[in-house]
């Protein structure tokens, strides 16, 4: 039975032959090639031949083929990215972004029974505390740039807040001229500050590109005045490594009736994105792969040399 061929890169031609015993002269098979039978029965072989000029032009076009991308995620990287390096900075006040932030905030506010907890700037300005110095030291709070903004949606009700609390240092009993004078040795004081989190969904969206994230997650708030921000990834796992999956995991401490409020809350929130040209991306399609991009000097996915996928693509940050 033949079966019918993708189409080649542009400019190449797909070769077919056949042979036996030992492979036949093809250097870069598909990976789809099979042999079938036992012994020295027929193996079939296919491969590309494409000039040498074609072959620079069409490098990665291979790679390409092989990752079945929805055709606007496609679009989209080939024209963000068009040297295939994922870097920072970019020009972030060129972004179609700002256009709708202000119509998704009000739009999130507005949904009945749920609150829009707080946003996170793509880009934060430096913060110095009340006695440092901005003139004579680097900013006690700098956090990195990202490509994308964050917002945080949460339900209304008691299943979706709970109690927590952190270690703190006591600053009312560490600021004193008595440890001062005590030296650097002595370790200070550590206590347990009381706070409140809540259970949401973290709406990301990317500045380069109109397509958003939206990925169950948490905030807290200390009395100390420190926060837990969510992120768009969890890497909550078992024992043995396996990802634990956060709904299913909500859903069998909290119930089925609020897992249906939850679930709700993101259909809600992906029509007022879709409303304005933004596009949800679901988890099996941020979590492909893109083989022939790589991270740039500045930003963590390329100093850890780690492969880029979908997501890594439209949310990242830069190093501080």
């Amino acid at each position: 039975m033949e079966l019918p061929l993708p189409s080649p890169p542009e400019g190449a031609e797909w070769i077919v032959a056949t042979g036996t015993g030992e492979a036949a002269p093809f250097e870069r098979p598909l990976s789809g090639t099979h042999r079938h039978g036992s012994g020295r029965a027929a193996s079939y072989y296919i491969g590309i031949a494409m000039s040498p000029k074609e072959q620079k032009r069409n490098t990665g076009s291979l790679q390409k083929q092989t990752i079945n991308l929805r055709k606007d995620v496609q679009e989209a990287i080939d024209r963000v990215w068009p040297d295939r390096i994922v870097e920072m900075p970019f020009d972030s006040d060129e972004s179609y972004f700002h256009d709708v932030h202000a119509t998704l905030s009000i739009a999130f506010t507005r949904i009945r029974h749920a609150q829009l907890v707080g946003e996170r700037e793509a880009e934060v300005e430096a913060a110095w505390w009340d006695d440092s110095d901005p003139e004579e030291g680097l900013p006690d709070i700098l956090e990195p740039s990202r490509s994308y903004h964050v917002f945080f949606v949460s339900p209304d009700g008691e299943a979706f807040t709970y109690e927590t609390e952190i270690e703190s240092m006591e600053e009312h009993e560490f600021m004193t001229e008595d440890f001062e004078e005590a030296g650097s040795g002595e370790d200070p004081p550590v206590g347990l500050a009381p706070g409140e989190g809540r259970t949401g969904w973290v709406v990301a969206v990317s500045l380069l590109a109109p397509f958003a994230v939206v990925e169950l997650g948490d905030v807290a708030a200390f009395e100390d005045g420190s926060r837990d921000e969510a992120e768009i990834e969890s890497y909550t796992e078992t024992a043995d490594g396996k990802r634990i999956d956060l709904e299913e995991q909500f859903r069998k401490m909290k119930g089925d009736e609020a897992y249906k409020i939850l679930v709700g809350l993101r259909e809600k929130i992906a029509g007022i994105l879709e409303k304005w040209g933004i596009a949800v991306l679901p988890a099996e399609e941020w979590r492909k792969p893109v083989p022939w991009l790589r991270g740039g000097e500045e930003t963590l996915m390329g100093v850890e040399d780690r492969a880029v996928r979908v997501l890594d693509a439209f949310f990242f940050e830069d190093l501080v």
